[in-house]
């Protein structure tokens, strides 16, 4: 068993899409800075890292940039991921471009997009590789990140209550976000302090954020299962002092232990989970491909998982083409990809017009013999990279293969959930977050695990969330892992 470095990326997703930091109103004077602000992060009381955003206005536009850098512990090592985004618009709000950059372990990625009329052009950059598409815009009314400062500045400044607005998401495709933005109470007599609790549409989780007289943010503090997660104002050096030592172990935290070991999940055909929230919440869970949810009158869900099974893909899914596109991180396009899936092919004695369901497990094992170097130091790398180290974890065997399958045109997408394994980190019979890879094959989606050896899949598998990964950043299809990371509680019901 490998595990995702998705847990990292989901943290910082996290931070991306809740935090709404200092808002203040834009002059238009030419090359000002307007706003350069620096906030330390911290997760559960764990220094982790640092968010630095500035406002400047340049002759005919506005630039607004947002850089963030967290470092996490993870199953015995630490790991770095930062993401960066700069949106260009001109003083009247009219989008000009944006660019986001990801990089972690020393791979980097950027996207950039440049706004017509019409659509947008969006370049991408990975691994030496560099692929062009277009999108439309985002459709609807939406406000600008200049936009949103000058709403939130003059909200606060006239004492209004209630803010909702739409926006882009630069980190996440841009995609559009709903906010909701209410004054819930003042944390000094004179009102120098007050909070505001914020809510958007692409993670269900809260924000609190304590804002100054000036309308300057403070704090924002996000509660989580495994910890609160805090943006603390402060200065550069501040911000950027080395994360704590040991650092916060986001895998660790995770971890589900069962009452007792259930070996018999690594190898049964099928298996009845009974799944909670920890918190009493409600908790959703997807029925697709191994997976069926039914309701536990007791509280929470029964989760039914059997191998060999597969759900019908909806019309949508079908039509959707996310599911078949070459992208930075799943480049089926690239030469060496295309390259490896006729190995695997060809491998197993089949050919370009055997049936779909035989070239996706040759090309499942060839992705578990083909990675050899299998250790958590390779963080989310695509599919190009992973083809010249052949290096990485669970995230790596699930990417790579939903690019053979796509280079071999079949529908893909990667799944995100929890897996068992008998021993992990020092603990028995435990559930992991755990990375691996659905196929539409016939109309109906299937799993496939590239990290297993002797078999495609086993029931010790519990789905969150599936995604596309459409683009080179944090992508907002797997939010659901937001509210539930460090938030389950799993009893085996019975495996046979």
């Amino acid at each position: 068993m490998r595990l995702a470095e998705r847990a990292l990326s989901v943290v910082v997703a996290l931070f991306i899409a809740l935090v709404v930091l200092a808002q203040t109103p834009v002059p238009a004077a030419v090359g000002a800075i307007e706003r350069d602000d620096w906030f330390a992060i911290s997760i559960a009381d764990f220094h982790c890292g640092w968010l630095h955003e500035q406002v400047v206005v340049r002759s005919g536009h506005i630039e607004t940039s947002n850089e963030m850098r967290l470092t996490v512990g993870r199953g015995g090592s630490q790991a770095t991921i930062s993401v960066q985004w700069r949106f260009e618009e001109d003083l009247d709000g009219t989008p000009i471009s944006c660019t986001v950059e990801q990089t972690s372990a020393g791979e980097k990625s950027q996207t950039t997009y440049r706004f017509t009329k019409d659509h947008i052009d969006v370049h991408e950059r990975a691994a030496g590789r560099t692929t062009m598409r277009e999108m439309p815009v985002p459709t609807g009314l939406w406000l600008t990140p200049a936009q949103v400062e000058r709403t939130i500045g003059a909200s606060r400044r006239n004492a209004v209550a209630r803010v909702e607005y739409r926006t882009v998401d630069p980190a996440a495709g841009l995609n559009v976000v709903d906010f909701v933005t209410t004054r819930s109470a003042e944390s000094a007599g004179d009102g120098s302090l007050s909070q505001w609790k914020t809510r958007n549409s692409a993670v269900a989780l809260e924000t609190i954020e304590s804002v100054d007289g000036a309308g300057r943010t403070i704090t924002t503090r996000t509660k989580m299962a495994i910890g609160d997660m805090v943006a603390r104002r402060c200065s550069e050096s501040e911000a950027k002092r080395p994360a704590a030592a040991g650092g916060l172990d986001v895998i660790g935290r995770s971890i589900v232990a069962l009452a007792r070991p259930e070996p018999k999940l690594l190898t049964a055909p099928r298996a009845r989970l009974a799944v909670k929230s920890s918190d009493g919440t409600l908790i959703v869970l997807p029925s697709s491909g191994s997976q069926r949810i039914e309701t536990n009158p007791a509280g929470g869900l029964f989760v039914d998982v059997e191998v060999g099974r597969r759900s019908a893909a909806t019309p949508q899914e079908v039509a959707d083409s996310r599911y078949s596109a070459s992208t930075i991180l799943i480049d089926a396009a690239d030469p060496a990809v295309r390259e490896l899936a006729l190995r695997a092919v060809a491998g197993a004695g089949l050919t370009e017009i055997s049936p779909a369901s035989a070239r996706a497990e040759a090309m499942r094992a060839l992705v578990m013999r083909f990675i050899i170097h299998k250790d958590l130091a390779t963080a989310f790398a695509g599919a190009s990279a992973v083809v010249q180290s052949r290096a990485g974890d669970c995230s790596e065997h699930a990417i790579l293969l939903a690019a053979l399958l796509r280079a071999q045109h079949i529908p893909s997408r990667v799944a995100s959930g929890l897996v068992y394994a008998d021993e992990f980190a020092g603990k028995r019979g435990i559930f992991a977050w755990h990375m691996w890879t659905q196929a539409q094959v016939d109309g109906h989606w299937i799993d496939l695990d590239a990290t297993l050896d002797k078999q495609s899949f086993h029931p010790g598998h519990l789905l969150i969330a599936t995604s596309a990964q459409d683009d080179a950043q944090l992508d907002s299809d797997f939010s659901a892992l937001l509210a539930t990371i460090g938030n389950v509680t799993i009893e085996v019901v019975n495996v046979d």
